[in-house]
């Protein structure tokens, strides 16, 4: 059985998305996770710019991150975490 790479995105309010889309390799994971991770920060610094985050607000943010997982068969190991570089 082939490998695949799977990407999942963890964002600034705490969810969690699986990307439904699955890679061949791991550099391609890596490629889209990366270009993710910079949409969702220039986006993050937008709002903040416009003041639309209420300072008051109790809402806890995270800082986002994403991790690569490899799918080989019924087997999933996690391969990279943004947090780490590893």
């Amino acid at each position: 059985m082939e490998k695949r790479y799977k990407v999942v995105f963890v964002y600034p309010d705490g969810h969690i998305e699986e990307i439904e889309e699955l890679f061949r390799n791991g550099k391609d994971a890596l490629e889209y996770g990366r270009d993710l991770l910079a949409q969702v920060h220039n986006t993050e610094g937008v709002l903040n710019r416009r003041e639309i985050i209420d300072i008051f607000d109790e809402r806890k943010t995270v800082e986002p991150y994403f991790m690569i997982v490899e799918i080989n068969g019924k087997k999933y190991r996690l391969v990279y975490d943004s947090k780490s570089g590893r």
